[in-house]
């Protein structure tokens, strides 16, 4: 039993040792040297394709050695143990001229030898090897002795490479891992920076992906709107939108596209273009849809602006061109009536019909001037002006028709209103377009026009108000085009608003309307504050 005593504690020593490798095997050669008469105790160790490490320690030396790629006679010679996985004794080997390599190399003559492959299960791993200087020095026992110790070490060895192979591994998934979070942060992060509503539904209109923009205009996080119904989540709708055409996309795989009208408020509304895209599986079949909404009201308000600039070059060429023509007769007409109103005695039956042609050369005259306006560019002098007097000077003009058509007018200026950069010419003219608009629109009942001025942080306001017949809601989009006009043949041309929302936009300010049928008008012009 004492003879076996050192081969148990090599067993129980590799068992439970936790050294790497390396260190095992070191250590593993150490005992043998100590447990077995040789004075060769080695390992070859193996990788994939050959043998590649011999780790040796001889009986006078104190710690193991290492040789790499043996010569390929010694190699030989273990070959054919290493392929059949059976044990191999020899003895005598003096004569055997393919291990004199490894004589030279590890300085032990061999004349008996043991090799004994380690496997663990069909995988090979390596050799045990023993050597002795005397002839049968090494035995059949030997042999036994040494199995046990090749069995553990090889299921060891085994064991150490398998974890080794799974570390590698759980690293390498760890990276892909990391790669993944930080592609799908990446896209993440673009998704929800587009500044673009995007979202993805399935077949049954789930929602599957909502971004930031999306989810902002409905005002809760994307995880709350995921996995609900888009027309139910997005829409307020207890079913599929009316005119969505996601269906094509979903069903036929087809890309759309469509505009979506949405009124923010009762008079600017605003459009969308949404557009579906169909994302497909690997068998190419349509199995989600992408949808994109834009908004496209300050596009369309571009194309309107871009019409309308259209419109008044071509007023500027028909107006270059016919003004001369038309002044000349024009100017015929109003001096030939003014000579005759001169000439008839007053009460003359003919006077009204004179003063008649006077009015209407004149009005013909004001259209000419008018279309000039628009098309020109005209000349601002801009200078700090005061608004209610500038508003003052203004009712002036209009003081006769608000008296003779028993018009209330109320004037309610605010004290210490600031100052605005503009040209006091242009500003009077937007009021009394304005005024005269208001008071056209005024018929039987109670015939008022209010007045107002105030300002709001950096910005002044005019508001003018009547109690007149009120704009329709489908012509409030068009009163500010040029010839657009709700008056009878000839109480009207359709320049007075274009003119005024051009002299206002050319003040850096703007003009809004709100109007009710029966009711009313207001007009609020707002301007920048000097």
């Amino acid at each position: 039993m004492d003879k076996y005593q050192p081969i148990l504690d090599l067993i129980a020593e590799v068992l439970e040792s936790d050294l790497g490798a390396g260190g095992l095997l070191e250590r593993v050669v150490c005992k043998l040297s100590a447990a077995f008469p040789a004075q060769l105790c080695s390992m070859l160790i193996l990788n994939d394709e050959e043998p590649s490490e011999f780790i040796f320690q001889r009986h006078d030396q104190s710690s193991p050695q290492r040789i790499y790629n043996l010569d390929a006679s010694v190699i030989e010679v273990f070959r054919g143990c290493l392929s059949s996985s059976e044990p191999l004794l020899l003895n005598n080997l003096s004569q055997d001229e393919r291990l004199a390599p490894l004589a030279l190399a590890t300085g032990v003559k061999l004349e008996s030898l043991i090799c004994l492959p380690m496997t663990s299960g069909k995988i090979q791993l390596g050799a045990l090897i023993l050597g002795n200087h005397d002839p049968g020095s090494l035995d059949r026992e030997h042999l036994e002795m040494l199995e046990p110790v090749g069995s553990v070490l090889a299921h060891r060895l085994h064991t150490m490479q398998t974890i080794h192979s799974l570390q590698v591994a759980n690293a390498e998934l760890e990276v892909i891992r990391w790669q993944l979070t930080n592609s799908r942060n990446i896209l993440r992060a673009l998704f929800d920076s587009i500044p673009t509503s995007i979202y993805i539904i399935d077949r049954k209109f789930n929602l599957a992906a909502v971004n930031m923009h999306r989810a902002r205009r409905t005002g809760l996080p994307p995880n709350q709107l995921v996995g609900r119904r888009c027309f139910q989540a997005l829409f307020q709708l207890d079913d599929p939108c009316p005119d969505c055409r996601v269906l094509d996309t979903l069903f036929g795989g087809q890309s759309t596209s469509r505009t979506r009208r949405h009124w923010e408020t009762d008079f600017e509304p605003q459009e969308w273009e949404i557009s579906t895209y169909p994302i497909l599986d690997d068998n190419e079949q349509v199995t989600q849809a992408i949808l994109l909404e834009q908004d496209v009201t300050e596009k369309r308000r571009l194309e309107a602006t871009l019409a309308q600039s259209e419109k008044l070059a071509a007023v500027g060429q028909l107006a270059a061109g016919l003004a001369h023509e038309i002044n000349n007769p024009l100017t015929a007409i109003i001096a030939n009536a003014q000579l005759l109103q001169r000439e008839l005695p007053a009460g003359d039956d003919k006077q009204e019909l004179v003063d008649l042609i006077a009015r209407a050369g004149a009005r013909a005259n004001q259209v000419v001037r008018n279309l000039l306006d628009l098309a020109r560019k005209e000349h601002y002098d801009f200078a700090p002006v005061d608004i209610n007097e500038n508003i003052r000077k203004a009712l002036t003009f209009l003081q006769h028709e608000f008296t003779n058509r028993a018009i209330e007018l109320v004037f309610e200026p605010e004290q210490d209103l600031p100052e605005v950069v503009a040209s006091p010419d242009h500003l009077q003219g937007v009021w009394i377009n304005l005024l005269s608009n208001a008071i056209d629109a005024l018929e039987e009942g109670r015939r008022l026009i209010r007045v107002a001025t105030y300002h709001l942080g950096s910005e002044v306001h005019v508001s003018i108000t009547d109690t007149g017949t009120g704009i329709a809601p489908q012509n409030l989009a068009h009163i500010f085009e040029p010839f657009f006009t709700t008056k009878g043949p000839g109480h009207g041309t359709g320049l007075g608003l274009s003119v005024c929302h051009r002299v206002v936009k050319q003040h850096g300010g703007s003009i809004l309307v709100e109007s009710q049928l029966g009711v009313g008008t207001q007009f609020t012009v707002v301007l920048p504050a000097a």
